[in-house]
């Protein structure tokens, strides 16, 4: 009985929990962003290396809401906008910091004003279009074998969507001015 006690006093203790209080955040083009990524774990600070990567949306939580596939992946419990195997979407490293280290920029977001501030928060400074999708929060711990390591945050940007409605309101604005003269011609 004492080992068993002692077994699993000795299991939790060893363990890295990943936890992010915002599952999905919206945002607008060249807008600031923050995702918030907290982690709980008892290896020394110096040693976590806390790793954001973005996934691409398999299919796209706005512009495909009402098709009947997203629709009846929803009905049998599945997140069409993320359910789908990696080589099926882009996958990136965003960035990476190790301590207290600046972070370091994944290759595609070099020249973007991206850091990780606190221990594990992602700013996205000027969201561009591209930056639509999710985003995972990894956190190595030296000594840690079990838990929780990582956490998703849906980043949905609306300015795309808000330039395709305004430009189909534009384009629509002359239908019924076009059709008119068509009539009476």
């Amino acid at each position: 009985m004492l080992s068993m006690g002692l077994r699993w006093v000795g299991h939790s203790c060893f363990s890295v929990l990943v936890t992010v209080p915002d599952t999905e955040r919206y945002t607008t083009l060249f807008a600031s962003v923050i995702l918030r990524c907290e982690y709980s774990t008892t290896a020394p600070l110096q040693d976590v290396v806390v790793t954001w990567r973005f996934k691409s949306f398999c299919k796209d939580p706005i512009l495909d809401y009402y098709s009947v596939a997203y629709q009846t992946g929803l009905d049998l419990g599945q997140d069409p906008s993320n359910d789908c195997n990696d080589n099926q979407r882009e996958v990136r490293i965003v960035a990476q910091k190790r301590g207290q280290n600046e972070a370091v920029l994944g290759v595609d977001y070099r020249q973007r004003k991206i850091t990780i501030q606190n221990r594990a928060d992602l700013v996205i400074n000027e969201v561009m279009w591209w930056d639509h999708g999710v985003y995972y929060c990894t956190v190595e711990a030296p000594g840690d074998t079990t838990g929780d390591p990582d956490k998703e945050v849906k980043l949905i940007v609306l300015s795309m969507y808000i330039a395709l409605f305004l430009f189909y309101r534009i384009i629509c604005s002359f239908c019924p001015s076009i059709l008119k003269n068509k009539v009476l011609q």
